[in-house]
């Protein structure tokens, strides 16, 4: 505790003052109140955002209980299941500079950040063996759930929503490829984005198609390659950062969401 503790008398905040990206962090600002500051920072404003200061007192901490997962669960084995998560989420995680990298050119620059953040959490349950690998509607509710939690922002919150419905429709007797169809339905619902929008809908939807109608890996692989590609053709984005960019700098550029559709169906088809 710093011997400035003593001498606090007045707070703003704890707040969020400015917040983009899902940065995360904080900041400490201290203030010597001289009267002059004192009057203006108690003075009335009509800035929806600002905080107004208070006296400082005692507080009372309480120590935080870890959240676990809300499924209920035990952990299993499958050797191919086990195999194909492995595969993506290296693959994820093997990508992650190359698609910052790319973003950088037509977003914010953390794809490949946002996308192995979610593919690491996965991975170290798997080699932990705390995954419910031979209860496949569990496993697919579990992702989206961790998914939620450690990818931050709203693609976090997407890919929740389309592995937890895949996982739903699983359960209901779907077939696997049906079930992320279906997922990734909602996921267009909740989040905007359709084929032409230049998002990875572009790549996976063409994928799962593939698969839906009894095609190969290999097929499904083709189509997220066709569906990447066509993403550097096109003009003008419908939704995400990129949305904001003119076409120069969108022209010949991938989409970085759906360049990692591609190259996870290249790995599982190779």
């Amino acid at each position: 505790q710093s011997p400035l503790a003593a001498r606090i008398t007045h707070l703003i905040g704890p707040a969020t003052l400015v917040s983009a990206l899902d940065m995360k962090g904080f900041s400490l600002t201290l203030l010597a109140l001289e009267e002059a500051f004192f009057e203006a920072l108690h003075a009335p404003v009509q800035v929806l955002g600002w905080t107004p200061m208070y006296d400082f007192a005692p507080i009372s901490l309480q120590r935080a209980e870890r959240i676990g997962s809300v499924l209920d669960f035990d952990p299993s084995d499958n050797a191919e299941v086990a195999q194909v998560v492995e595969r993506v989420t290296q693959t994820l995680i093997d990508l992650e500079s190359e698609l910052n990298a790319l973003d950088a050119k037509v977003g914010d620059g953390d794809t490949g950040s946002t996308f192995a953040a979610g593919a690491k959490k996965i991975q170290r349950g798997l080699r932990e063996q705390q995954l419910p690998l031979d209860e496949l509607p569990t496993l697919l509710a579990l992702v989206g759930e961790q998914l939620a939690t450690v990818m931050g922002g709203s693609s976090g919150v997407l890919m929740s929503i389309l592995f937890t419905s895949a996982g739903q429709q699983l359960e209901e007797g779907s077939t696997l490829p049906q079930a992320l169809m279906h997922g990734l339905e909602r996921m267009k619902h909740y989040g905007g984005a359709q084929p032409g929008h230049r998002t990875l809908v572009d790549a996976l939807q063409p994928a799962l198609e593939a698969l839906a109608a009894g095609e190969s890996l290999a097929d499904a692989a083709a189509a997220a390659q066709q569906g990447a590609d066509a993403t550097a053709q096109m003009q003008s984005a419908k939704a995400g950062r990129s949305a904001y960019l003119n076409q120069q700098s969108l022209d010949g550029v991938k989409d970085p969401g759906a360049y990692a559709i591609e190259k996870v169906f290249a790995v599982l088809a190779g």
